[in-house]
């Protein structure tokens, strides 16, 4: 169905408008008031949406990971010079060495974790304090770490190459100049390769007589 205008019916159009302008003004108004109504309401139902969805959002918090060299820090800040426990530190302690941990000293004694364990705890009960610690990493499992202690009224500096596994000290050389860095080096190389071996066979000693955490100790014998 179309809607003939004839040109009579435009003119009347026409003539109405002029006739009544003020109900065309009052026609305009009332549609931009709806629009602004309109818009309003819209901005309203945003606003009510983003606030109960951030009320409803739950604070998350990121932990963040203590990385190797943290922990070698924190754990010679607890050697303050205050006369102090081990077991007040015990926990800092595991954290820190490998349960499988070799070293030694600068005397060349040998040590494991419990004797390493039982050495800082007389350096602890002697009050002894680290008074600055210096970090290297030198390779992808193996940092060179100095410090400073002060024990007995007596500084004294050492300095270890310590190999890393699983963010602990497996392993700590004693090193005294440049070809002490060079052996210590070439043995944890060697322990690495070891220590391999015995994780693989479990019929097999790491070395020097340290049996492999995976042995079987009954087969072994």
């Amino acid at each position: 169905t179309f809607l003939l205008l004839l040109p009579e019916h435009f003119a009347i159009f026409c003539n109405t408008k002029q006739m009544w302008p003020h109900k065309f003004q009052r026609a305009k108004q009332h549609q931009r008031q709806y629009s602004k109504s309109i818009i309003t309401i819209q901005l309203n139902t945003m606003s009510a949406i983003t606030n109960n969805s951030n009320s409803s959002a739950k604070p998350t918090t990121t932990t963040k990971r203590t990385t190797f060299k943290q922990k070698i820090r924190q754990y010679a800040a607890l050697f303050d010079g205050s006369n102090k426990d081990f077991s007040d530190i015990e926990s800092a302690f595991d954290d820190l060495y490998h349960d499988d941990f070799l070293g030694t000293e600068s005397n060349g004694e040998e040590v494991n974790k419990e004797t390493k364990k039982q050495l800082d705890e007389k350096r602890l009960a002697a009050g002894a304090k680290v008074t600055h610690v210096a970090y290297t990493r030198t390779d992808w499992n193996k940092a060179l770490v100095k410090y400073h202690l002060e024990i007995d009224g007596k500084s004294i500096i050492s300095k270890y190459l310590v190999t890393i596994k699983d963010k602990k000290v497996i392993e700590a050389q004693y090193v005294n100049g440049f070809a002490g860095m060079v052996k210590a080096a070439w043995v944890s190389d060697f322990h690495l390769i070891r220590r391999v071996q015995s994780y693989q066979h479990v019929d097999k000693v790491v070395f020097e007589g340290y049996v492999s955490p995976f042995a079987d100790l009954t087969a072994a014998k």
